[in-house]
């Protein structure tokens, strides 16, 4: 009797939680349907059946949202930006976890509580001297200026990476040493590449954060040549009135890139979670 309870009672939690995980699905892919099918209306047609299927393709949205927005440009840059971005922002967390990880040095824990703080602070906050350092440096209307905005987004990758590493068994790298390894040979050429999913896990995090970052593109370049995609939208919204089918098109432009790079390494990014969980 109890075991029958127990199983009804587990197959109403599994129905339960189907249920519950359906609708998160639904509440994040509906609007990314519904924003791709829009895209494929005319102005007329958005406005007399907002949530129904386009009733004839009409694919020249991108063709004209492409040239008006200069996307090729656009993409450039983003790319540009976020490549540069997310590379320094690797080389930079993964050395500082390992050295978390590897050396006891004095005031470890009070450096590790300095950058776990970081992740409380708002970017808001962050504006005003942002932009008076770029000021001072020259560096407004350049890429660059996000490259090194993004390098101090290090925070969440040390804190990540430390704890990825910490699930590495010791007796591989207490082999490496006696092997005489130095100790930038293991990292390099042992911890780099065993922690291959905690860094595609990293890199996706970064790279869709810096591919969909507006405030510091927004505040750092205004010249048309440096804007990227997220600035770039704002060509469709004017004062008085909006291009509703470009901006859908606009948007759908936009959004696949990093949607696309999300579900190519979903699996490690699964991965990486899961094992940099265990030191968590």
């Amino acid at each position: 009797m109890r075991s029958f309870e127990s199983k009804k009672g587990e197959r109403v939690v599994r129905i339960l939680t189907y249920l519950v995980l359906s609708v998160i699905a639904f509440s994040i892919i509906y609007p990314i349907f519904w924003l791709t099918q829009t895209a494929f209306k005319t102005n007329t047609e958005i406005f007399r059946a907002p949530f129904a299927l386009p009733s004839s393709f009409y694919p020249h949205n991108f063709k004209e949202a492409w040239g008006m927005a200069n996307f090729t440009r656009l993409f450039l840059n983003s790319t540009i930006a976020t490549v540069s971005g997310v590379f320094v922002v690797l080389i930079l967390t993964a050395l500082a976890a390992y050295a978390f990880v590897r050396f006891d040095f004095k005031g470890k824990k009070i450096l590790m509580l300095y950058f776990l703080l970081g992740l409380m602070i708002p970017p808001h906050m962050l504006m005003v001297p942002s932009f008076k350092l770029m000021s001072m440096l020259h560096l407004r209307n350049t890429l660059f200026s996000l490259v090194l905005t993004y390098s101090s987004w290090i925070c969440f990758g040390i804190f990540f990476l430390r704890a990825y590493f910490f699930s590495i068994p010791a007796e591989i790298i207490d082999a490496a040493c006696l092997d005489g390894c130095s100790e930038f040979r293991i990292f390099s050429q042992i911890v780099m590449p065993i922690s291959a999913p905690g860094l595609t896990t990293v890199i996706v995090f970064y790279f869709v954060w810096m591919w969909n970052d507006f405030l510091f593109p927004l505040i750092y370049l205004q010249k048309e040549s440096v804007r990227t995609v997220t600035l770039g939208l704002m060509n469709f919204a004017g004062k008085y009135t909006s291009y509703w089918s470009l901006q859908a098109a606009s948007l759908s432009i936009a959004l696949w890139p990093p949607l696309i790079f999300y579900i190519i390494f979903r699996n490690r990014i699964q991965k990486g979670l899961a094992e940099g969980a265990i030191k968590f």
